[in-house]
């Protein structure tokens, strides 16, 4: 079955964080029977998945609760997105509109790509939602967990702002816009509003004033202070196996580090550009970017616990010029 209209969301945020209350607020939209919904909570009783069945109103869903879907539970994932799509395509229905699965407090995005790339073939739109919770900071209760979930995310959606002041309000939009510059955040009251904002489409392939000029706008944001925001500007055009090998180095030196990369090469076969990008140490597909308007090459790093110097020190054949983006 040709899935390539499905738009696969993975939705992750720590324990308690609100992501069950706002796939409540997404069923309440109406949509469900276009909707799958996949809960993966650890422990042999599925209580989110018990909580959300009440809501289901035909939708279709499935339950995983054995283990953490980015480390046990590969292969029953893939079985059970696979399942759901044959299914679907021996009722003589369209493919689905979306499936979201609903990771448990403890997964990191970039584990989970990893056991989802055998569901290669199908193509989907692959689009990460984290949650952050306002009245207990995320950052502050599991930094290294909440960090990769939050820097991972194409969406931020801000959770319990009602139980929060204006001033705590702000500042969580600060922190998260400080973690990722490049994500989107959700920042809306209506709990209609916030699912609908949270689990729309958006072009999630590049953030490109995250590589352009407007890039010193990230000089007004002060990041956690175990977080950095790092750009290499590639000083000559760099060779195209060159870029690649320096990227893997990167990636190896920085391990676990490494919470997000986006960089904008030259095309090895034309004159157009190609988007580099990661997830962790999970690194995409190259994909060609339609134009080849973006004369400023370069990547940019979001990492934890890592310090430029280090970058600098990372061996490869290309000659860049390097920037700490905040202040």
């Amino acid at each position: 079955m040709n899935a390539t209209s499905t738009q696969f969301v993975i939705l992750a945020g720590i324990l308690g964080s609100g992501k069950t209350t706002l796939l409540e607020a997404l069923l309440d939209l109406g949509n469900d029977a276009s909707t799958a919904i996949i809960v993966n909570e650890v422990g042999a009783v599925n209580i989110d998945g018990a909580v959300l069945s009440e809501s289901a109103r035909g939708m279709t869903m499935a339950t995983l609760s054995n283990g953490c879907v980015c480390c046990s539970l590969t292969n029953d994932l893939v079985t059970t997105v696979e399942e759901l799509v044959a299914l679907r395509a021996e009722a003589g229905q369209q493919p689905f509109d979306r499936i979201v699965l609903e990771c448990s407090g403890l997964s990191r995005p970039g584990a989970v790509i990893r056991s989802l790339e055998q569901l290669a073939n199908f193509h989907f739109r692959l689009h990460i939602v984290a949650t952050y919770d306002c009245s207990r900071p995320p950052l502050e209760r599991d930094f290294e967990d909440a960090c990769a979930q939050l820097s991972a995310a194409h969406t931020v959606v801000l959770t319990k702002i009602d139980l929060v002041s204006p001033e705590q309000r702000a500042q969580a939009r600060s922190v998260v816009a400080g973690i990722n510059p490049m994500a989107r955040i959700v920042d809306e009251s209506s709990a209609t509003i916030r699912a609908r904002e949270a689990f729309a489409d958006a072009d999630t392939s590049v953030s490109l004033q995250i590589l352009g000029s407007e890039i010193a706008l990230l000089g007004e944001t002060l990041l956690h202070p175990r977080v950095r925001v790092f750009r290499a500007r590639f000083t000559q055009k760099p060779n195209w196996d060159d870029v690649l090998e320096w990227l893997e180095n990167i990636a190896g030196m920085t391990g676990d580090r490494l919470l997000r990369m986006k960089a904008i090469v030259a095309d090895p076969r034309g004159s157009d550009r190609v988007l580099l990008q990661s997830v962790g140490t999970t690194f995409a597909a190259p994909r060609r970017l339609a134009t080849s308007a973006f004369d400023d090459l370069a990547a940019v790093f979001i990492v934890r616990d890592c310090a430029m110097v280090e970058l600098q020190q990372v061996e490869g054949g290309c000659e860049v010029s390097w920037t700490a983006l905040q202040r």
